[in-house]
């Protein structure tokens, strides 16, 4: 390693606006960058040779529900791609973000499930929006076998109880099919440690969003709205 040199500047942005994911509004949308720290830096190799990068630190927000939150981004001499539009090297932008995007995980307001399914629930979304992929595998999984002990769900497996939760009517035939697969999911991540791919994560979400709904939200609902019957 050279020697490193460091330049940072405040940079004056109030009226530059960019595109970026809002977790609130679930879409791309316009934000006001309110503050742009930029460090840029040089390493030194000597004879001629070196590496430069460049980072930014931003405070954002949305211009469509005024969420704040924070990115960074960064580039640097040894990550570049061929653009044959421009016939030069163009910089790969790094971008990452606090809270984490998560505009494709549309989390069910868990006030309403048990406390024990609410804890699971809040750590696999966690985990997802982290990249966590393995935890969140197991996750989902542990995710069922709650609902399925908080049901009474019988059988000496996971397979018996998600069938029992269909003998219960709790689920529909099609329900515990698609159950039987997050099934496999899960013991994919907790007992070969593989990774389930984010699409199928999310997927995986929206299944679970919905049996959830059905078990546990619409029916307190219903009775908040129109009293319990009898």
């Amino acid at each position: 390693m050279g020697k490193i040199t460091k330049t940072f500047k405040l940079e004056d942005c109030l009226s530059d606006k960019q595109k970026f994911v809002c977790n609130e509004c679930a879409r791309e949308t316009s934000h006001s960058i309110v503050s742009s720290f930029h460090e840029s830096g040089f390493d030194d190799a000597g004879n001629g040779c070196g590496m430069d990068w460049d980072e930014r630190h931003q405070i954002i927000q949305c211009c469509g529900c005024d969420t704040v939150s924070f990115r960074i981004e960064s580039t640097h001499s040894e990550d570049v791609d061929y653009s044959f539009e421009h016939d030069t090297l163009v910089r790969n932008i790094t971008e990452n973000y606090f809270p984490n995007r998560t505009h494709q995980l549309r989390e069910i307001n868990t006030y309403l499930l048990p406390l024990n399914v609410q804890v699971i629930y809040r750590e696999t979304t966690s985990a997802i929006s982290s990249g966590l992929f393995i935890l969140a595998g197991i996750g989902v999984r542990a995710l069922i076998e709650t609902v399925c002990k908080e049901q009474n769900a019988q059988g000496k497996n996971l397979f018996a109880k998600i069938d029992s939760l269909y003998q219960m009517s709790v689920i529909t035939k099609e329900g515990s099919d698609t159950l039987h697969r997050l099934r496999s999911l899960g013991n994919e991540a907790a007992h070969e440690v593989k990774p389930q791919s984010e699409e199928q994560l999310y997927m995986a979400m929206q299944i679970i969003d919905h049996m959830l709904e059905g078990t546990y939200i619409i029916p307190q609902r219903m009775s908040q709205v129109f009293g319990k019957e009898g």
